[in-house]
């Protein structure tokens, strides 16, 4: 006996609408006109004898029945695109993503040749800016994120920011084989943003009355790090930001105390994540995580 289905151009017009909770938004993802999703939609709903959607009046919305049909379609599709996927050839295409200036440079381009030898057939194309943009408005497929605060479930942790102090090499003052704390509180600092945390980071140190600090302007990140590497201060920085300087010796560590000041976090677009590229971009950027981590002890 045949199956009772529906045609499949309707049942994705309504799981597309239904997940993404537009029909401008599913006409977008599969590339049609508003028109068609509406058209489709309607004649699933005549031919199934129910509505599936309200109009409101911020767009629509699933009705009950529209919901408990949604959640029987979806993972049906997703098994299917998963079967297919299984038999395709590996991940291509091009995937954007947006991110600000430091974490670019100093984290993500270092990594960018073990992506290509991973997944060679993809295309990560980077947007750098210092605006936390909406990756869904300005069409990114993913953004990687600095936050201090816990952010909603829909950011994904990608590594917690730990910040360190580092000096040139012989820059810091030492006494009996250590960094004298004393001398280095007296001398030249270079913050990277407007959090006053020396005075803290001297506290974890084991410095036990903190001087008034000749704290200079801050610098950006970059200039910062730069500005230490050529023996003008010593720096507090993200452990993660600095692993070139670190790893070159260009930069070297000055105590063992570090403090947590948020973290990194990914997003992804949700008319992206389905893409196969996309969710290769995602799990590779997670495993360089982990194993910087394990570098890092973690």
């Amino acid at each position: 006996m045949p199956r009772l289905l529906p045609p499949l151009n309707a049942l994705r017009a309504f799981e597309a609408a239904g997940r993404l909770g537009s029909f401008t938004k599913a006409a977008e993802e599969l590339n049609v006109s508003h028109s068609a999703i509406s058209r489709h939609v309607r004649g699933l709903e005549d031919r199934l004898n129910v509505h599936l959607f309200r109009t409101q009046n911020t767009g629509v919305a699933l009705t009950d029945q529209g919901r408990a049909y949604l959640s029987e379609i979806t993972p049906a599709f997703d098994r299917i695109a998963d079967a297919t996927e299984a038999l395709s050839v590996p991940p291509k295409g091009t995937v954007t993503l947006t991110t600000e200036n430091t974490a670019a440079q100093k984290w993500l381009i270092p990594r960018l040749a073990h992506l290509k030898a991973r997944h060679p057939d993809i295309d990560l194309q980077i947007s750098v800016t210092t605006q936390v943009m909406d990756i869904e408005a300005h069409d990114f497929d993913m953004g990687l994120r600095y936050l201090r605060a816990e952010p909603s479930e829909e950011h994904q942790l990608l590594f917690r920011s730990a910040v360190r102090a580092y000096a040139a090499p012989g820059f810091a003052p030492t006494a009996n084989g250590r960094v004298d704390l004393g001398a280095l509180a007296r001398g030249p600092l270079i913050e990277d943003a407007t959090f006053r945390l020396w005075p803290e980071w001297f506290r974890l140190a084991g410095l036990v009355d903190v001087p008034v600090l000749d704290l200079p302007h801050p610098l950006g990140a970059i200039l910062a790090i730069q500005s230490a590497v050529a023996g003008l201060g010593a720096v507090l920085m993200d452990k993660n930001l600095c692993e070139p300087e670190v790893r070159s010796g260009a930069l070297v560590e000055l105590a063992s105390v570090e403090l947590p000041f948020g973290g990194y976090y990914l997003i992804v677009n949700k008319r992206a994540r389905r893409r196969k590229a996309v969710r290769a971009v995602c799990q590779w950027l997670l495993d360089e995580c982990a194993e910087a981590d394990a570098a890092h002890g973690a």
